[in-house]
């Protein structure tokens, strides 16, 4: 079994600016050393983070993100195990869109928001949908 978790948080930061690009390189270090893998999104002035790996470094690291004044109001929305890891070869994948569009990926494919349990699944199966095969 794999521990995972996933959160959203509020950000001022631009997805293509050099704290952001920072915050990648520094998880992707990280995660590397950990044992973690993930995947990152970035859209409408929220992080959405998929993190998975040894439950120790899970919550090392869950510490770190509630810490880092780039990250305000870090609410999880998902932990728990799984059988498989659903990013296993990304150290951290990151991902951006235009405003709005996790969110009419949503509405597309009959996501209910308004429970929780499917609003996660939802976000999980989106940044699978959208990060395209592992890196080599």
């Amino acid at each position: 079994m794999t521990a995972f978790f996933l959160y959203r948080s509020r950000t001022t930061l631009d997805a293509r600016s050099g704290q952001c690009r920072a915050i990648l390189q520094a998880a992707r270090a990280r995660n590397a050393e950990y044992g973690l893998t993930g995947y990152l999104h970035h859209e409408d002035g929220r992080f959405y983070q998929w993190l998975e790996g040894p439950a120790e470094a899970l919550q090392q690291v869950g510490a770190l993100i509630e810490a880092d004044p780039r990250h305000e109001g870090v609410e999880y929305l998902w932990r728990g195990e799984l059988p498989d890891r659903q990013f296993a070869g990304w150290r951290m994948g990151f991902g951006s869109s235009e405003p709005g569009t996790l969110f009419d990926w949503i509405a597309e494919n009959g996501v209910q928001v308004g429970d929780a349990g499917r609003f996660a699944r939802g976000l999980l199966d989106f940044m699978r949908e959208t990060a395209g095969p592992a890196p080599v």
